[in-house]
């Protein structure tokens, strides 16, 4: 049996959240990032796990969107699928991540590991960088960043990968990318360092800061998606959605079953 995509393990109240793709660079294809949107759901739901580390199986965390699987067979944009993958933090999820981060962390790979995570903790091997001009990934108008300083947010979405130089981890750091950058194979003991200490903050109180946070630079952008993402996509591949499309072709009333 093939492993699956997604690894999800509870140990001392950390959940381990783990991207299994490796020989893909843990490309974020949809299946993954539906099964990252259905770990977050648990995560927050799971008496036994007060914090989260999130980690990449292999020699990168995370290369961004798999551009070789770009097929959509659920009635919702492929690239909106893919933000599937980040969890809602100050939204739905209200415990705290961290991010253990190694080699590649572009595009969406960085926006998981920096947005999607409250620590975020870089080996020395990671390399930031945003390569859709590259490729020419459709985008909607950027906000500024709060994560970087203004001129270097712009440089980050222009060039970093793109003819510029990728960030390395010392400059994430300088930056306030990230929160502390360690050697390779101190990067998983790091992490649980900071986790550890999570642990003992009281929930109501981490959730009140995450909330703040989050809330305060949530675009609007962001806003219309995740609204559309929770409440209008799931409409739209229900099983009332085609009960009422057959009973109308049927010419007999709908059973709706709030499915």
């Amino acid at each position: 049996m093939a492993e699956p995509i997604l690894l999800y393990e509870v140990k001392d109240q950390i959940a381990f959240v783990t991207l299994n793709r490796p020989d893909k660079l843990n490309a974020l294809n949809p299946a993954l990032s539906d099964a990252l949107n259905d770990a977050w759901a648990r995560f927050e739901n799971d008496a036994d796990a007060r914090v989260a580390i999130l980690r990449g199986a292999g020699k990168a965390f995370c290369a961004g969107a798999d551009l070789s699987d770009p097929l959509d067979d659920l009635g919702i944009p492929w690239a909106i699928r893919i933000h599937r993958a980040y969890p809602q933090n100050g939204v739905t999820v209200f415990k705290p991540i961290v991010g253990a981060v190694q080699g590649h962390v572009l595009g969406a790979g960085w926006a998981l590991a920096v947005r999607g995570c409250d620590i975020t903790i870089a080996a020395e091997s990671a390399r930031f960088g945003f390569p859709e001009p590259r490729v020419a990934v459709p985008v909607p108008p950027f906000d500024y960043q709060p994560f970087l300083p203004f001129k270097a947010s712009l440089e980050f979405l222009l060039l970093a990968w793109n003819g510029g130089e990728p960030m390395d981890a010392h400059r994430a750091l300088s930056l306030g990318m990230v929160n502390r950058v360690v050697p390779d194979a101190k990067l998983l003991d790091e992490a649980i360092r900071w986790a550890e200490m999570l642990k003992k903050i009281p929930p109501l109180y981490s959730k009140a800061v995450k909330h703040g946070h989050y809330s305060s630079i949530e675009s609007e952008t962001t806003r219309i998606e995740r609204e559309y993402l929770n409440f209008t996509w799931p409409q739209e591949v229900s099983a009332d959605r085609q009960e009422g499309a057959e009973a109308f072709r049927a010419r007999r009333e709908p059973r709706f079953t709030g499915r």
